[in-house]
């Protein structure tokens, strides 16, 4: 088997050299092009294809905490610069000099995408299916791509406006050399993401090839199941996740897990993780390995949630003394690599809200029941006399099953924003002064990164 050296360029980086322009400033670096099918399948191999979104968002969120002083994170006096700025919900987040590695990413893994799309079809060697299959990964992996990209800059999808409000550049072959690229709008991008995750689901196997690493028909209905969620289309969620949940519905005991040492960092408890976890449909994970481990507090509003006596998420993922250090709020520390892709965990919470949001609260209770009946010690199955309490205890639910899972936390706030039911004010202190953010703040949505702008003047930049 050729080994294929295809070690792609960050955009921000390339941006900075003065012998590259356009929009996406990357360059495949090597000698060695991909020609079989099997060299194209590598592809998808590549670590930064293996990982996805971002974790600085949750520090916008109701979820996160940050002290003023602290002995492990060093309290609100060690956070980077832009870490600061998204917890002060600052106008600005990053300068000029600054990475938004979110951004970055995204298009870095878009390209790779693009490149298998583009030429899979026409490789030596590999029969037609097999080339349909991975053509159908790289469409769902561009979709997932997409899906984070819109949520987090652009407005958050209304029928009413999304045809003229401004989403993310589709780029959507692999042309790196492309200038004064424009955004399209939100409508346009959601079509994108549904054609190619429908497209897709006409070629994904019935089961990953080796592990959850590679995507599955399960996959890519639990991918339409969470944008259909988010476009509030709830009969469409719900349909998707049923059907991503016909094939994998497993769920972890986490009754039978532990913190196995609390004096440890990494290996503090059992619990499984990634390829060893059942509930991992598509494997995604978060840029780093564990996420916002041992890097964050969750807030009084979250950890309050929790039932601190019997719910083994709070037992086991968050703790007030770790190593030799005894804390005064609850870290988070689950030191368990964070898959941001698809879980049953989720697909679970999706059909329940669902349910709830059409009227049918017993059918939401029985999703939402199963789930806390894998999470929880002498669990009580949860009741509701109307579908609006039903849907009340689905969103408390998934906020205690998501904290600082990726975008999620952020996303659920904006779209959670629109119905008065649920809008929330947000809080942070810092040196004693207080900053909030509104329901429906323009700064909930992050801006274009500086740099893109600069080198595309008639972008449309993000007024916060």
């Amino acid at each position: 088997m050729k080994i294929i050296s295809y070690t792609l360029s960050l955009c921000a980086a390339m941006f900075l050299l003065s012998s590259c322009d356009g929009f996406l400033g990357l360059k495949p670096k090597g000698k060695v092009i991909p020609e079989t099918t099997e060299d194209y399948e590598q592809l998808l191999n590549y670590e930064q294809i293996q990982k996805t979104s971002e974790i600085y968002p949750n520090f916008m969120t109701d979820d996160a905490f940050v002290p003023e002083k602290d002995p492990l994170i060093g309290g609100v006096k060690g956070l980077k610069v832009p870490l600061l700025r998204l917890y002060r919900f600052d106008k600005e987040t990053f300068g000029e000099s600054e990475e938004d590695r979110l951004w970055a990413f995204s298009y870095n893994r878009i390209y790779t995408y693009n490149v298998v799309i583009e030429d899979i079809m026409g490789t030596s060697e590999g029969t037609q299916q097999k080339k349909m299959e991975i053509k159908a990964e790289a469409l769902l992996g561009r979709a997932l791509e997409y899906l984070t990209l819109v949520n987090m800059y652009a407005n958050h999808y209304d029928p009413a406006t999304a045809n003229t409000d401004p989403g993310v550049p589709l780029v959507l072959d692999k042309g790196i050399e492309k200038t004064n690229l424009k955004r399209a709008s939100v409508q346009e991008v959601y079509d994108r993401i549904e054609q190619d995750l429908v497209e897709a689901l006409k070629s994904l196997p019935e089961r990953p090839v080796g592990n959850a690493f590679r995507a599955s028909k399960s996959a890519g209905h639990g991918l339409l199941a969470r944008m259909y969620l988010y476009k509030g289309d709830y009969a469409s969620a719900l349909k998707n996740a049923k059907l991503a949940l016909e094939k994998h519905p497993e769920l972890l005991d986490l009754k039978r897990y532990e913190v196995i040492n609390p004096k440890r960092f990494a290996g503090r408890n059992n619990v499984p993780e990634l390829t060893a976890n059942p509930e991992n449909i598509y494997i995604r994970m978060a840029p780093r390995a564990y996420g916002l481990t041992a890097q964050i507090y969750g807030s009084e509003d979250l950890v309050n949630m929790y039932d601190k006596q019997k719910d083994k998420r709070f037992l086991i993922y968050f703790a007030r003394k770790i190593s030799n250090l005894s804390l005064d709020h609850d870290l988070w520390v689950p030191y368990v690599r964070v898959n941001l892709a698809v879980t049953t965990p989720e697909m679970y919470l999706i059909a329940a809200e669902a349910e709830a949001r059409l009227g049918a609260k017993d059918e939401a209770l029985r999703y939402l029941n199963h789930l806390r009946d894998h999470r929880i010690l002498e669990h009580t199955p949860l009741v509701a006399s109307t579908s609006d309490e039903a849907l009340k205890l689905v969103l408390d639910e998934r906020r205690r099953e998501l904290p600082f899972t990726g975008c999620i936390r952020l996303i659920d706030l904006k779209r959670l924003n629109r119905d008065p039911r649920f809008a929330k004010t947000v809080t942070h202190i810092v040196a004693d002064e207080t900053y909030t953010i509104e329901p429906n703040d323009p700064k909930y949505i992050l801006p274009i990164p500086p740099i893109v702008l600069q080198f595309n003047p008639d972008m449309i930049p993000n007024k916060r």
